[in-house]
């Protein structure tokens, strides 16, 4: 079975039409003081077959899939292309 939100990530990396600093990302950190991060798309390195690898601050940081609580299209107040609080799984763009 393919997994919808790797796939999401390739297409946000390899796709040319999308806006890549336009996806934002919001994922469970326990070293956060509100318990998230964040980051866009801009940030993104690679993805993995379980997580995304991000670079921040001179540093390669991995993300796993199972931490990513939120992400959207068009910025922070932009279109909710997953949330699973609310399950939201909509990853057409």
């Amino acid at each position: 079975m393919k997994n919808p939100m790797r796939n999401f990530f390739s297409r946000v990396l390899w796709d040319s039409s999308l806006e890549r600093g336009e996806v934002w990302v919001r994922y469970i950190s326990r070293g956060a003081a509100q318990g998230y991060e964040e980051f866009t798309g801009s940030e993104i390195v690679r993805g993995t077959r379980d997580g995304v690898v991000i670079a921040r601050g001179g540093a390669e940081k991995y993300i796993p899939y199972h931490r990513i609580v939120e992400i959207r299209y068009g910025g922070k107040e932009g279109r909710v292309v997953f949330l699973r609080s609310e399950g939201v799984y909509s990853f057409r763009l």
